[in-house]
């Protein structure tokens, strides 16, 4: 005898079962629509907060402040770039007497060291280090940044990358709030310019990226900050011991960061101010996104407990939803599915109206599906494979 129920809880339209035989199949399916149904809520209630924070992320601040401020760039073979990079740093309105721009080249194969040199001979406050060997826990970039960072004068330092271009007033927009002494972190946004839609989702993947992190600094939760646009307190780099204290990591500026607020004694600000946005430029192919994603991933395998929960969340949301229409159909997935693009485009939305760019919004169904591929295919990727490919060296967290 055929028994039909109607799982009114979870939406299906009616599954036929014998009490024995399909009990059990029925409760799993019960119990993986409600997971779906809880991850979904849970997803939406948490990307809602960090929506909100971020677009609130404002701060005191003192624009008349004025420290000596080294802003510290690392170049390696990036004599296609650094010109542009550089300057837009010759176009800055901090006064020249409180400002030196650090350049190092990092053992360079092309004209990069050759295009420092000639900012360095026109203008006194740049300067040009020429990057000695690693070894221990200074290797790659850590290493390059390190030295710059030993001949760095200034009570704030600002780094940015060799393929990026600064705005004219990114130093006083971002030094301002250390007027605040317990500040000793400032993280800022930065843009992905490019044409053609591999570039628009790249775009809109690091906006939605910086808008988490600067929502989890102004609730109090700091959870990370991307090189490209950074500054710190030298008193704070010394506190924690510097890159040579640091445990190494293929993730530099996450290290950093992370070693910085982990102190406790120093507060972390990532502004949505439109004064300090940088912008860089979008990997070019697949394969440098994925190595690109794949470096992000690994670093972020040192990331505390409550940020791996965090993304665990979106992790299995993600998951769910892509095995759940095998089993069954219901209009519960609907709502699942409806909460979580819903919350993803809110989490859109303080950036695009504060940066203004609107223009991204056309290509977000295609970044919606690399959001979905990335964030189910990379974790496993970096559990079992830690070795990352950086400007064709390989290195390995430790």
């Amino acid at each position: 005898m055929r028994l039909r129920l109607r799982l009114h809880h979870a939406g299906f339209l009616g599954i036929m079962a014998t009490p024995n035989a399909r009990g059990g199949t029925l409760t799993h399916l019960i119990m993986l629509v409600d997971i779906l149904l809880i991850l979904a809520v849970t997803y939406f209630l948490l990307i809602a907060l960090f929506a909100v924070a971020a677009f609130t992320a404002r701060y005191p601040s003192d624009k008349a402040y004025r420290p000596k401020v080294s802003i510290v760039i690392a170049a390696r073979d990036e004599e296609r770039n650094i010109r542009s990079c550089l300057e837009s740093c010759e176009r800055l309105s901090y006064p020249a007497d409180r400002l030196e721009v650090i350049v190092i080249d990092d053992r360079s194969t092309d004209a990069t060291q050759s295009i420092i040199q000639g900012f360095a001979d026109r203008h006194p406050h740049f300067k040009l280090v020429v990057a000695e060997p690693g070894s221990g826990k200074l290797q790659g970039k850590t290493n390059a940044v390190t030295q710059g960072i030993d001949r760095a004068s200034g009570e704030i330092l600002l780094f940015t990358d060799a393929d990026c271009i600064v705005p004219p007033h990114w130093v006083e927009e971002t030094v301002k709030y250390y007027a605040n002494k317990e500040v000793g972190v400032v993280a800022g946004f930065t843009y992905l310019e490019g044409a053609g839609w591999f570039s628009c989702f790249q775009a809109t993947d690091w906006l939605v990226l910086f808008t988490v992190a600067s929502a989890g600094a102004q609730i109090g939760v700091p959870l990370t900050a991307v090189g490209t646009n950074l500054s710190v307190r030298r008193q704070a780099y010394d506190d924690v011991g510097g890159y040579r204290k640091i445990p190494f990591s293929v993730t530099e500026d996450y290290a950093l960061f992370h070693a910085v607020v982990s102190t406790k004694r120093y507060k972390a600000r990532f502004p949505l101010d439109r004064g300090t946005l940088v912008v860089s430029q979008p990997c070019e192919s697949w394969g440098q996104l994925y190595r690109q994603k794949k470096r992000w991933f690994t670093g972020g395998r040192e990331m505390e407990l409550k940020i791996v929960l965090a993304f665990g969340v979106a992790y299995l949301l993600s998951a769910l939803l892509i095995i759940t229409p095998l089993f069954a159909w219901s209009s519960a997935y609907w709502l699942a599915l409806l909460l979580k693009l819903s919350a993803d485009v809110l989490l859109t939305l303080p950036t695009l109206s504060r940066f203004g760019k609107w223009k991204l919004l056309p290509c977000w169904p295609v970044f919606q599906a690399y959001f979905f591929l990335y964030v189910l295919l990379y974790p496993p990727i970096v559990l079992f494979r830690r070795d990352i490919v950086w400007k064709d060296r390989r290195l390995r967290n430790q």
